[in-house]
């Protein structure tokens, strides 16, 4: 199977890919790198940045074969962006959650601080244990370690949790309080987020939270 018929098995024309996931039978990653710089000459895949690629719906590719040079000058902009990949990468995929939003990006549509983050801030199960800054195609974030292994079920659970440990730090005197608590209410209602679930992962913050979310009148939501 040639590595441009596999892509096309295993993603979507316009869908962000990266190189580690191309495992093609037969193949050594040596041998995909290879193939890759090929289809992207041909202007069959286009590399967004280091390691990820994409096929465009549209291919550069004529039947009288553009040039190289040609190519290179007239590669479209990506129809994603650097967002969806750090998404992809570190938050959500194939129907599976490892990673949420957290830091001012959250706080901020949590309506704690107008100060809008020029660098996000993402927990992901994928941050390699440590705080660290990443850039993709030009756009920093900042990755962290979450509490505990994000899963489907508790990644909003520590997403909201996050905030509520932070809440000092985050929270500034352009915060309507009366508006933050109605943004709590439809955040843990709209997410089905009970009183027992959101219990079970108090352990993995400091005691302090308690203070926290009963100054914010949080029990309330559940009564």
């Amino acid at each position: 199977m040639k590595l441009y018929d596999y892509i096309l098995e295993n993603f979507k024309k316009d869908e962000p890919f990266f190189v580690s996931e191309l495992n093609m039978p037969g193949s050594t990653k040596n041998n995909i790198r290879q193939a890759l710089k090929v289809l992207c000459d041909k202007g069959l895949a286009i590399r967004y940045d280091t390691g990820i690629y994409y096929i465009p719906k549209d291919s550069l590719q004529t039947e009288n074969q553009l040039k190289t040079e040609l190519i290179t000058m007239t590669t479209p902009s990506a129809p994603f962006s650097s967002t969806d990949i750090a998404v992809k990468k570190y938050i959500f995929d194939k129907g599976e959650y490892f990673g949420y939003y957290t830091g001012f990006v959250f706080a901020n549509a949590m309506g704690f601080t107008t100060q809008v983050p020029f660098v996000r801030e993402i927990a992901s199960n994928n941050s390699g244990g440590i705080k660290r800054k990443i850039e993709i195609a030009g756009t920093k974030f900042i990755l962290k370690e979450p509490r505990t292994i994000v899963t489907n079920e508790n990644h909003q659970i520590l997403q909201f949790l996050d905030l509520m440990n932070d809440y000092d730090f985050y929270y500034d005197d352009s915060a309507i309080k009366e508006d933050v608590e109605y943004r709590i209410r439809n955040f843990l209602k709209n997410n089905n987020i009970s009183r027992k679930q959101m219990e079970s992962y108090l352990d993995f913050y400091p005691d302090s939270i308690y203070k926290t979310l009963y100054k914010l009148e949080v029990a309330r939501v559940f009564a």
